[in-house]
């Protein structure tokens, strides 16, 4: 401001000086002096109440923006926000070679989900997803989340457990219409609080947390008794920071539960949606249930890859016969863009967006994966009799094959082909008859 100031005098006095000798100093030079003081004062006064208005405003006023990523409000200050966003999945399955086990062809609304979440005087955010595909409506997402620091953040409310890294990947960017067989074992969203963060710039990520407890790739809302379950996770970016690509999006960790359950046992099903192994309906969870599940993935320009491993362990009851029972699984998939884009583990975003007038058409990506679910053998010994071969599978092998068409950010179009066999699962010792599904899905998602 004084540096203003004296270049107005400054400037002031060689104007009046020039206008001087023009008009042979009519006026007095002190006399113009101090009414250039005066009007400097006014200029002063003037630029420090706009200075002020506008900085009232900057706090006060919002602002609202349209992009991909949804639409917000954003105060001026950036302490309070509201964005919403949705998700909408339609599929199309169709069943080949069913004769044995008549599966219905459908077209259904898999995902039908707006998503609102706020951030509410800078620290607090809160998330509402509510899901109404399948004709349904349930609450997928409900949770508040208090991040003060990077390596100190409170969740509180429904959400993920953090364990199994496929169902942790958000699902409008799986390279899969459906998750492999190793999210059957880890559990979906549950109720709890969990202390989770970022330490190091992000290399390396935890959680830890506490929740009601749910089955095997469910989720719930209530609670039915009084056991509680603990879930923890660790993930590791070592060489995030790397110079190198071919290093920088590489990571590896390791997440489980541990508790006590007590109710009724899951089901599992393949990718078609169709249940292949179910308990015995006088047989419940009683007792000691854990998980573990170590993952990684890999990506590099065009390249992705994803591999994860799910052990569940429950203790297994029928009238006054108790025993542990495991179900282990594993998975494979890999990627690659046949156009110049980027795979990450949060998706594909396309350089070059589908508008054919520009001769655009968006990005391209073929995948690939193989999986198996080994159901214990226990389950089925005459003695623990929790489970029928003649009714259910003990083991299931999937391999799938897929393309996705990612039009732009929001908009994808996926096509995949998968085979599940099966190992026991029908009347007379026989084997299930393989499984053979195509899945359409066309998505929106911002």
């Amino acid at each position: 401001m004084n540096k203003i100031k004296w270049l107005l005098i400054a400037g002031a006095v060689v104007g009046s000086g020039v206008f001087g000798t023009a008009v042979g100093r009519a006026e007095d030079p002190a006399v113009s002096l101090e009414t250039l003081d005066q009007k400097i004062k006014v200029l002063e006064r003037k630029l420090e109440l706009d200075a002020e208005a506008a900085e009232e405003k900057k706090k006060t006023g919002a602002s609202v923006q349209a992009n991909p990523d949804g639409i917000a409000i954003k105060s001026g200050d950036g302490k309070f926000s509201f964005r919403l966003r949705g998700v909408v999945q339609a599929d199309a399955r169709f069943y080949l070679d069913d004769q044995r086990v008549p599966l219905t062809n459908t077209v259904l609304l898999r995902r039908v989900r707006p998503i609102a979440d706020a951030t509410l005087s800078g620290d607090f955010d809160a998330v509402i997803v509510p899901d109404f595909g399948g004709g349904t409506a349930v609450l997928q997402d409900g949770y508040l989340d208090y991040h003060p620091l990077p390596y100190f953040k409170i969740r509180a409310g429904k959400f993920k457990s953090p364990v199994g890294l496929e169902r942790l990947q958000s699902d409008p960017v799986t390279r899969f219409v459906e998750a492999g067989l190793p999210t059957a074992l880890v559990p979906n969203r549950d109720v709890g609080l969990q202390i989770h963060g970022d330490i190091a710039g992000g290399t390396l990520s935890y959680a830890l947390a506490i929740f009601d407890g749910v089955t095997d790739g469910g989720s719930l809302d209530t609670d039915t008794n009084d056991t509680k379950e603990t879930a923890a996770r660790i993930f590791a970016l070592p060489f995030k920071n790397a110079y190198s690509d071919w290093l920088r999006d590489f990571g590896v960790g390791v997440g489980g539960t541990y508790g006590t359950f007590v109710g009724a046992l899951p089901s599992y099903r393949t990718t078609g949606q169709a249940t292949f192994f179910s308990y015995a309906a006088n047989v419940t969870a009683d007792g000691t249930r854990s998980r573990i599940s170590p993952q990684l993935y890999y990506y590099v320009n065009r390249f992705g890859l994803l591999s994860e491993y799910a052990v569940s362990s429950q203790e297994v009851r029928r009238a006054n016969i108790l025993d542990n029972i495991s179900h282990e699984s594993w998975q494979v998939s890999a990627s690659i863009l046949l156009t110049n884009d980027k795979a990450t583990f949060k998706g594909v975003s396309p350089k070059k967006p589908f508008e054919p007038k520009a001769g655009q058409w968006g990005a391209w990506e073929i995948a690939g994966r193989y999986g198996e679910l080994k159901i214990d053998q226990d389950a089925f010994s005459a003695r623990n009799a929790f489970a029928s071969k003649a009714t259910s599978a003990s083991l299931a092998q999937a391999w799938a094959a897929g393309i996705n068409w990612y039009l732009n950010k929001a908009f994808k179009i996926a096509a995949n082909y998968e085979e599940t066999s099966f190992l026991n699962g029908a009347t007379g010792g026989k084997d299930r008859e393989t499984e053979k599904v195509v899945i359409t899905r066309f998505q929106v998602a911002f």
